[in-house]
């Protein structure tokens, strides 16, 4: 059984990465079919030793810090999360790895790092393209000067162009990515794999109504007010501020829930401030897995207002739980959503937005048809095990393996035969 490192490598301080949580999924589905351990990044300061999360894979400590002799605490996240560093490279070097998978592309001088201690140890690595879409596009949707957009292609958009070019093998999240890893210097044939949701399990009797009152969100729905929700992180590539510009624009009483942590960016107040009869904004703070599906369920439509995001997961978690999806058309999203489930509109544009959630709250029947067609779409089309299937493929060809679908197969076979 081939021995396959998923180096994780995002900030740390994060609450919510869905560029880990994919690598998380990911890795628990390939588990019985090859041996694969998580190092991330995320994991705090990464004291102890080596454990096993649920689904046997076995989950490797990580030591992450910023280098010394700079007053990081003077600095915002989004300038000091470009310097973190962490002994990723050290378990490359010791792991006796056949292969790393690397997921997520910041901070990226970290990422080039890893990947330049696999091609010193001559351990051939695959890159996921988890946030390609906002590197190539970081420049535009973060407004930057010219001194900022040259700090980010030096420090962004060049490590993670050469940790790409030089891997073994890409697998893209949509066909959407792969202009953009060929214009990274990537030459071969960028494997298409998707990511994917379990569909969830019915919530325990009381469980939503607890959560929902925990997080000050009303039990009970008001009659002709549409409830939306939206969950990120509050980072300005995620269209927030545009989504609550929309809901003061709304000519109809609407419930938003907002996910996630505040950040000192965002003036919520005024938009607090702003809303018309019947008109309501939550902003919940950290969120549990559980206090989501609930949130979830509460929910008529999510919205998802992205200015570049290449193949959000939150998205399908959304649809897995029945939700139709308001999205923008962006990166890799018109691959997850189509008509038959939600809409798109063009990013950055509140005003339609705006028109887009008041025609979906006119007709609540339409909205629950889009919602039943989401979950279907999600089973049908967006499964881990698929993924897993298509992800074994790509490390077999990487290795000069027998192909990866049928290793899936023989090992799905065994599992049954043995019981």
């Amino acid at each position: 059984m081939i021995r396959v490192l998923a180096a994780v490598v995002v900030p740390p301080h994060l609450s919510v990465s869905g560029g880990a949580r994919a690598a998380e999924q990911l890795s628990a589905a390939l588990a019985p079919h090859c041996d694969i351990s998580v190092a991330s990044m995320m994991n705090g300061a990464g004291a102890g030793t080596a454990s096993f999360a649920p689904g046997g894979v076995r989950r490797v400590p990580v030591r992450s810090w910023r280098p010394g002799g700079i007053p990081w605490s003077r600095l915002a996240d989004r300038y000091s999360t470009l310097f973190y560093r962490s002994d990723l490279s050290e378990i490359v070097a010791r792991g006796n790895y056949d292969l790393v998978h690397l997921h997520n592309p910041l901070p990226a001088l970290e990422m080039a790092r890893v990947a330049q201690a696999c091609i010193a140890r001559r351990i051939p690595y695959v890159v996921s393209t988890h946030g390609i879409n906002e590197v190539a596009n970081g420049s535009r949707i973060y407004g930057f000067d010219r001194l900022r957009r040259l700090a980010w292609e030096n420090l962004v958009v060049r490590p993670v162009s050469r940790v790409v070019r030089q891997a073994d093998a890409v697998f893209a999240l949509s066909p959407a990515d792969v202009p953009i890893v060929r214009d990274m210097g990537f030459r071969g044939d960028p494997d298409i794999v998707c990511n994917g949701v379990p569909l969830p399990a019915p919530a325990a009797p009381g469980a939503d109504a607890a959560a929902l009152r925990r997080l000050g969100i009303p039990v009970e729905r008001r009659p002709g007010q549409i409830t939306c929700m939206f969950l990120a992180n509050h980072t300005p590539n995620k269209g927030l501020p545009q989504l609550l510009e929309a809901i003061t624009r709304l000519p109809r009483p609407c419930l938003l829930i907002v996910g996630g942590e505040r950040r000192d960016t965002i003036d919520y107040e005024r938009y607090l401030r702003a809303c018309g009869p019947g008109q309501e904004i939550i902003v919940t703070g950290r969120v549990g897995d559980d206090d989501v599906a609930a949130m979830f369920r509460r929910s008529d439509l999510f919205v998802f207002p992205t200015l570049a995001d290449t193949f959000p997961l939150v998205v399908l978690e959304a649809m897995s739980h029945g939700r139709p999806v308001l999205a923008t058309r962006v990166g890799g999203i018109p691959h997850q959503v189509d008509e038959s489930c939600g809409a798109l509109v063009e990013p950055n544009n509140p005003a339609q937005l705006a028109v887009a959630i008041d025609r979906l709250g006119a007709d609540p029947s339409h909205l629950r048809r889009l919602g039943e067609n989401a979950r279907a779409r999600v089973a049908s089309e967006f499964t881990w095990d698929y993924a897993a299937e298509r992800a074994m493929d790509g490390y077999c060809r990487v290795l000069g393996l027998k192909s990866g679908q049928q290793a899936v197969r023989h090992r799905a076979a065994e599992r049954v035969n043995a019981d």
